[in-house]
């Protein structure tokens, strides 16, 4: 790998995607799995060890190729080349001093001593995970890179469940389809040929399908829905894209009044300023304000109960919120409009 590749310099710009702070949930991808059928799965072509020198502005480093080198082709090389040389001129990998500013400035801290920064940059094919430790006398850079396509074809070589017989005959499936009807067939006839399953999937659908058929037969109905199984690989994409600043999202508020009750109503899709004026307008004992953002990640913000207002901290907590400068300049506001107009009505009483 070059110091810098001057004959990409001028495409760097339009292949080069923007970093984005990786969450806690995300800090295994910055480390070198001890397991290699893990390691296999997620496609990981290698890592790159940097250190900045003695003086913090030398580039050392080294490759480690995982699984036997074999996905370390010459349209990963060529990739990896673009996104070091940008790193190198305007990002975290300039130098020591670089590093620690922009780590500074944009967090993305992957483990509880605060020491270990993560940031994750993506193209079509590849994934680029930069872990920052802009500490000097450590190798201040581990860039693991991983193989998308290969991710993919894992995927679709997993597991989804396994059926066994009182015969000792044991049968695996990669089709959800075909294990869902197997199932299907092959449960009526369970009290004589010991037919027995195992859902070894994560996919809340195919585990919802299960136990779909299973009550089914029993002659009852599935009360749980979808959501009641966990999120799907889409889902959590879309809750890590949520979390992530240099991504466009959108925000939609929420009012719900009559909480807990008969009459509860939840009035969605509200402007913040419509939120806040059907809020204060209603004069039901117990009600809250929210905001769900780009339709995936939801939370309360205020809530009135008893004749009492409280504001909630979780979107100082939660990754999809904690941030989001939006958020908390809408908070703020809501904080001044609300807090001033519980005390106009405190002196009007």
């Amino acid at each position: 790998m070059k110091r810098n590749g001057s004959s990409e310099k001028g495409i760097v710009s339009e292949m080069l995607p923007v970093l984005r702070p990786a969450s806690i949930e995300e800090a295994g991808l910055f480390y070198s799995q001890l397991d290699e059928t893990k390691d296999a799965a997620l496609g990981t072509v290698g890592h790159v060890r940097i250190d900045f020198g003695h003086g913090g502005k030398e580039f050392w480093h080294s490759w480690w190729p995982h699984n036997e080198d074999q996905f370390n082709t010459p349209e990963f090389k060529k990739a990896i080349q673009t996104v070091v040389d940008a790193l190198q001129r305007d990002g975290p990998l300039k130098d020591l001093s670089t590093m620690r500013s922009y780590c500074q400035q944009h967090g993305g801290a992957i483990t509880a001593d605060g020491e270990n920064f993560g940031y994750i940059a993506e193209t079509e094919q590849y994934q680029f995970c930069l872990r920052c430790t802009p500490v000097p006398g450590h190798y201040q850079g581990y860039l693991y890179c991983y193989d998308k396509r290969q991710q993919e074809m894992a995927q679709q070589d997993t597991v989804v469940g396994r059926v066994s017989y009182a015969d000792g005959t044991r049968q695996e499936f990669t089709d959800a389809a075909q294990y869902l009807q197997t199932i299907q067939e092959e449960l009526p006839y369970r009290n004589t040929t010991g037919f027995r399953y195992e859902a070894l999937t994560k996919d809340p659908q195919v585990r919802k399908a299960v136990d779909d058929i299973i009550l089914d037969f029993a002659g009852e109905a599935n009360p749980k829905r979808t959501c009641n199984y966990g999120m799907t690989e889409k889902g959590l994409q879309a809750l890590r894209d949520a979390a992530d600043p240099s991504l466009p999202h959108t925000y939609a508020w929420f009012v719900m009044t009559d909480c807990n009750t008969p009459q509860e109503q939840l009035h969605r899709g509200l402007t913040l300023e419509e939120a806040v004026r059907l809020y204060q307008d209603s004069d039901c004992p117990e009600k809250r304000l929210g905001v769900t953002k780009d339709g995936i990640a939801t939370v309360d913000i205020v809530r009135t109960a008893d004749g009492e207002q409280n504001f909630f901290s979780d979107h100082q907590k939660l990754d999809s919120f904690k941030n989001d400068p939006v958020i908390f300049e809408a908070v703020a506001q809501l904080h001044q409009e609300l807090e001033n107009a519980t005390c106009d009505q405190s002196m009007m009483m």
